[in-house]
């Protein structure tokens, strides 16, 4: 199972599966109650991954966001509400997600969520270059704190064909992707961001989280960390990509694994740094979910489980030996 294995995660790392790639929302500059377990080298002076969206596109922007819309669509069709009108992206960075629900379906409308200053500068100005300022509303807040009612006060100004929407009732879709849920560390930080997204839904809505596979786990690859590297061009740039590094820390009795993360944007002829690019290089905190966990933590926060896939697809199985990341789909009765 090693290598990169594709594009899935929001970055194949690691023997098999997703890199853990947080969107603010529960870290990064101007960070709520979750801090962000990341320790950015000085050296570089280029600062955190999360801190800077020019990077963290080049980095991680390669993935097919309108194909994972219509994914989530047709979860929300077969599991959820029957339809995907809304969308509440929690963690949501440069709203990836957001603009392109709202760009596929000229009926949805979406609330962008995240607690990092620079990414929901770039959330809103990606909003803006799409002409969706009134289908995508980019809200400050902690996805483990989650302000109903100003998520609702966001929906209510949004129109949606030429109606005004109240958002009264709430969300059809929410999701946390990119395994950012791996930086809710704490077990009552990771009820109460679901207890926040339970209250925010709509009657059948359904959350979609994507998580880093637990094969890793418990194959025990990661008590013996090597890391890995990829490079991807963009822009006429090259950026390189080290994600874990040999020896770095696994804890079993938390599952917490602290990797070893950086990032460098080089000539792609030469292989010397670009200028205005800095490199950065930083210890990131992730935690390792198992699916019983989730069906727990969901329990505890009024949802259930009712489906799990190896991808952001119909076709991978959780079980598959392909399966590269572990997504869980919960369900508000």
């Amino acid at each position: 199972r090693s290598g990169r294995n594709d594009v899935a995660g929001a970055a194949r790392g690691m023997s098999r599966g997703m890199a853990i790639v947080a969107r603010g929302g529960s870290g990064g500059e101007g960070s709520g109650s979750v801090v962000l377990e990341s320790t950015a080298s000085t050296a570089g002076g280029g600062g955190s991954i999360y801190g800077n969206p020019k990077v963290y596109e080049l980095a991680f922007g390669y993935r097919d966001f309108p194909a994972e819309v219509s994914f989530l669509q047709k979860l929300a069709e077969k599991h959820g509400t029957g339809h995907m009108r809304s969308l509440l992206e929690l963690g949501a960075g440069p709203a990836w997600h957001s603009t392109a629900a709202a760009a596929a379906a000229a009926r949805t409308y979406a609330v962008a969520v995240d607690n990092s200053a620079p990414m929901l500068q770039r959330a809103r100005e990606r909003v803006t270059e799409m002409g969706l300022t009134d289908v995508v509303a980019v809200v400050q807040g902690d996805i483990t704190a989650l302000d109903n009612a100003a998520l609702r006060t966001a929906a209510a100004t949004l129109h949606t064909a030429g109606k005004h929407s109240s958002g009264d009732e709430g969300f059809d879709v929410a999701c946390l992707l990119l395994g950012t849920a791996a930086h809710l560390l704490e077990t009552d930080d990771a009820i109460s961001c679901l207890q926040g997204a339970a209250a925010a839904l709509a009657p059948g809505g359904i959350m979609v989280l994507e998580l880093e596979h637990p094969f890793d786990l418990f194959e025990g690859t990661l008590l013996d960390a090597h890391g890995d590297a990829w490079e991807s061009e963009v822009d006429g740039v090259k950026v390189l990509v080290e994600w874990g590094r040999a020896g770095d820390p696994f804890d079993v009795t938390t599952h917490i694994v602290t990797r070893t993360v950086g990032f460098n944007v080089v000539d792609p002829t030469s292989g010397e740094p670009v200028e205005g690019w800095q490199a950065i290089e930083e210890q990131v905190r992730c935690r390792v979910f198992t699916a019983p966990e989730i069906d727990l933590l969901a329990r505890l926060a009024g949802l259930r489980v009712v489906a799990g896939y190896g991808d952001m697809n119909f076709d991978t199985p959780l079980n598959d030996e392909q399966a590269h990341n572990m997504i869980i789909v919960l369900k508000k009765e």
